[in-house]
């Protein structure tokens, strides 16, 4: 069989206009060739990619378009069908609510949000092109120290109900993007796109390694009423909304830009004066608040 062979500049301009879209997946690419996924070659230092069905693949996986613009985001990522998933969280001790097949609406311009302390009402997400994944969106656009941990959380004690694979991600608009990956309960791997070693294409690569997509997404609150606004509400095969409780351990104090302050603080008390060891010892910490919160049962 005779493939058809492209750039690997001119298939990321698949990706859309936005420079953002095009610098992940002219990125990510050349790491699919090296991993198998995709098929490559070199022609006069060119990477040059196989024009096949693995390559148009790529056009319904990513979080490029959920994260864009965010100022703070966290979700979770579970390699299951949405009712062994959704099985499995009605019965933590924390939701409080849990609606199934919500209707899910399309995005608009100024949705408000009315952020509560001790509430977290997020969704959970079955993609009709990635059904083998679910996706619960908890913070789109803002985030308290609190999200990372409850996503961590989850992640961990879903990896381990499930013995599968998941993956808890957030930004906190302050350190860039992070990525605890889980498989069986336990930490198989820790990422942020501020690593020097792996750079930022590790933690985009991820989620197109597992064929994984997390849609343009928004939760708008109204009266106590939250709703899921997508892009592309065609895309969404199912939507649970859950109504998490936030442990009391690790409610937030105040507004995100204190905590961090705070925690700064403590690691340059701490000798931890470069970017790698904070951020290292930043994800040590979320890791060790999940593991406590589910300890107490609260969780």
């Amino acid at each position: 069989m005779n493939l058809k062979y492209v750039s690997a500049e001119d298939a990321a301009k698949r990706a859309g206009k936005d420079e953002f879209l095009r610098n992940v997946r002219s990125a990510v690419i050349p790491r699919l060739i090296q991993k198998g996924m995709l098929h490559g070659k070199k022609e006069k230092k060119r990477q040059l990619v196989a024009d096949d069905d693995a390559l148009a693949q790529l056009a319904g996986l990513g979080v490029e378009t959920f994260v864009q613009n965010q100022q703070g985001y966290s979700f979770m990522v579970v390699r299951a069908p949405i009712e062994d998933v959704a099985k499995k969280l009605k019965a933590r001790p924390s939701v409080t609510e849990y609606e199934e097949s919500v209707k899910v609406l399309r995005m608009k311009d100024d949705v408000g949000i009315q952020p509560d302390e001790k509430v977290r009402q997020t969704f959970l997400l079955q993609m009709r092109g990635t059904p083998d994944w679910s996706v619960l969106v908890q913070t789109v656009h803002w985030f308290h120290s609190c999200d990372s941990i409850m996503v961590t959380a989850l992640a961990c004690a879903l990896s381990k109900e499930l013995q599968t694979l998941t993956a808890a991600a957030w930004d906190d608009d302050f350190s860039g993007s992070s990525l605890v990956i889980c498989e069986k309960g336990k930490q198989k791997e820790a990422v942020s796109d501020e690593d020097e070693e792996d750079g930022w294409v590790g933690f985009y690569e991820f989620f197109y390694e597992h064929g994984i997509f997390v849609p343009r997404a928004f939760i708008g609150t109204e009266d106590g009423r939250a709703t899921l606004y997508v892009a592309e509400p065609a895309k969404v095969q199912r939507a649970d909304q859950i109504a998490f409780k936030v442990p009391r351990p690790v409610e937030s104090k105040g507004p995100h830009v204190f905590e961090k302050l705070g925690m700064m603080a403590e690691a340059v008390a701490e000798g931890l004066d470069d970017e790698a060891a904070f951020m290292e010892n930043m994800r040590g910490g979320v890791w060790r608040q999940a593991q406590a919160i589910l300890a107490s049962g609260q969780f």
